[in-house]
């Protein structure tokens, strides 16, 4: 078995939700990196016993690794299950306690009625009064007695009506002492007990109802209304049409939500009543250029609208110009700059990470209005941003495969332009090597992950820059310098002492990293020249000794 050795019987057992190829995937990606930290030890110390002893010692058991890595991309299935029986669980105690209320008041409600029966009982002995006051509570009585009696024949359709005593009730109410007498009130006979189901469902249905109205009236208190108006970058402003936005509210994994809504033909996007905190925001034009509002604070009690200006179109193609601007003391005739305006986007599980065919991304973005627009240029069918400078400013498409990877080539087979062809918008360059003519051949040596120390000439000292690491390509805010631009001169495992004396380098630095990022604009209203002064890497060596502080 390949080293590590980990296997598929070290995770834990089998679930019926777990997706089929994840274990063979975590063992890719924990081989992966296990292997390169190896190699990269290897190159330090050729005992391979010894360079295992220090990956293991570096990262811990990878045994252990490969079962937390599991359970990390498992977690969320494990926890929904765990959440959904806790869920049942309470479900089933809410339903006993709504059959033992519903049990309460089914009884409540027969002791209400013997009350009211009581009642008209004692309304029946009294003597009679005013004929109007008579007749009204006839009538009210007669209405509440009919109730009553279709409520018990619903319930005991087998009672006759004359056990209710009904013949007495009416006599006192006007009937005749001889009826009254002759019938009797039946005080006798068992008065009835209605279960009066049906009434006590529509009573509590009645107040699920008033909870609900008044819980939507309590809620509704603490929403607020969010839109966004959506207008095009022009001179009318006319409404942008067809833009989807996302919506998603900060917060832990219960507070958290995300809405989607389309622009109408009035450019409005209307995501309704939400509770008042913290969102983020995504806009996607139909030709897929993306806005991202990274913070949006709604504040309680207080609607939310924004007004973003969008791009009439997706960005045109221009033409661009390099001008390398050469230090005096460099035989630029032996050089080509590699110039390489990519980012790095790592993906995997938990702290594992690798480039993939997505790794890089090439990216243009423009600013419209406070807004920024980001072009996410597709490097699945043909790799690009990646450009070969002459020393007479030709400029290059460097070939790469379908990873993304450099690619070697001969001299003589680029197909060098005056200019070439990419979208409007604004470009960062966070890396530019420095190659020389005779080693285009070995360009592939290059995609080995491997530190550089460069000079840092903001911080006068030296720093680790790894082109591999999302940090230094500028995806993540990191220590001072890290995003400026370096420009790198690696050896290409070739053992050529010139290499560094022509620049008069130091064998231990590869490179310097310049005060700032190197940023350009691409625009169709103007001459698009792009100029890179190279610093004079003759005085590196002087700085470097002048320099105590290594990092």
């Amino acid at each position: 078995m390949v080293w590590p050795e980990v296997s598929i019987e070290d995770f834990p057992p089998r679930r019926d939700d777990e997706p089929a190829s994840l274990r063979q995937d975590i063992l890719d990606e924990l081989t992966d990196h296990f292997v390169c930290a190896f190699n990269r030890e290897l190159l330090k110390n050729s005992d391979e016993r010894l360079a295992q002893k220090r990956v293991i010692k570096k990262f811990g058991d990878p045994v252990k690794i490969a079962r937390q890595l599991w359970f990390d991309a498992m977690k969320e299935r494990i926890m929904s299950q765990r959440i959904m029986t806790g869920i049942s669980a309470v479900m089933a105690v809410c339903s006993i306690a709504v059959v033992g209320i519903a049990w309460i008041l089914m009884r409540d409600s027969q002791l209400v009625n013997r009350q009211m029966l009581d009642q008209l009982a004692v309304i029946a002995d009294r003597p009679q009064a005013d004929s109007t006051v008579v007749k009204s509570l006839q009538s009210t009585n007669e209405a509440i007695v009919r109730e009553l009696k279709v409520l018990a024949d619903s319930q005991r359709p087998s009672r006759p009506v004359n056990e209710l005593g009904m013949s007495g009730m009416m006599g006192a109410m006007g009937v005749g002492e001889g009826e009254m007498m002759g019938g009797g009130f039946g005080m006798e006979s068992k008065p009835a007990e209605p279960s009066n189901i049906n009434q006590q469902i529509l009573k509590q249905l009645e107040q699920l109802n008033q909870k609900q109205n008044n819980q939507e009236s309590s809620a509704s208190e603490g929403m607020n209304q969010i839109s966004f108006q959506l207008v095009q970058d022009n001179k009318d402003k006319k409404p942008a049409v067809g833009f989807k936005g996302i919506l998603t509210k900060n917060g832990n994994q219960m507070e958290s939500f995300s809405l989607e809504s389309v622009s109408t033909k009035t450019g409005k996007l209307d995501f309704g009543k939400l509770p008042w905190g913290q969102y983020y925001f995504y806009l996607n034009a139909p030709w897929g250029e993306v806005c991202h509002v990274p913070s949006i604070t709604v504040i309680p009690g207080r609607d939310y609208t924004q007004t973003i200006v969008c791009p009439v179109a997706s960005p045109l193609e221009v033409p661009v110009q390099f001008k390398v601007n050469w230090s005096t003391k460099q035989n630029s005739e032996d050089w080509y700059l590699l110039c390489d305006f990519r980012e790095l986007v790592h993906v995997g599980y938990g702290h594992v990470l690798r480039e993939t065919a997505n790794g890089f991304s090439f990216n243009s973005t423009r600013k419209l209005g406070d807004d920024l627009w980001t072009t996410i240029q597709n490097q699945q069918q043909q790799p690009k941003g990646v450009y070969l400078i002459s020393s007479d400013d030709q400029v290059s498409l460097c070939p790469l495969d379908r990873k993304g990877y450099y690619e070697n080539i001969g001299p003589d087979s680029l197909a060098e332009k005056t200019s070439i062809n990419i979208l409007q918008g604004q470009y960062t360059l966070p890396l530019i090597y420095l190659i020389p003519k005779k080693y285009l051949n070995k360009l592939s040596s290059l995609n080995k992950s491997a530190s550089y120390d460069v000079f840092n000439s903001v911080r006068k000292e030296i720093v680790r820059y790894d082109p591999y690491h999302s940090e230094s390509r500028g995806m993540k805010s990191g220590t001072f310098g890290v995003l400026n631009t370096a420009i790198l001169i690696p050896s290409l495992n070739i053992t050529d002492p010139m290499l560094n004396d022509s620049f008069g380098n130091s064998k231990n630095v590869a490179g310097i990293q310049l005060p700032r990022r190197l940023e350009f604009t691409a625009s169709k209203d103007q001459t698009n020249l792009w100029e890179i002064e190279l610093p004079d890497l003759s005085s590196l060596t002087s700085k470097i000794d002048s320099s105590k502080n290594v990092r």
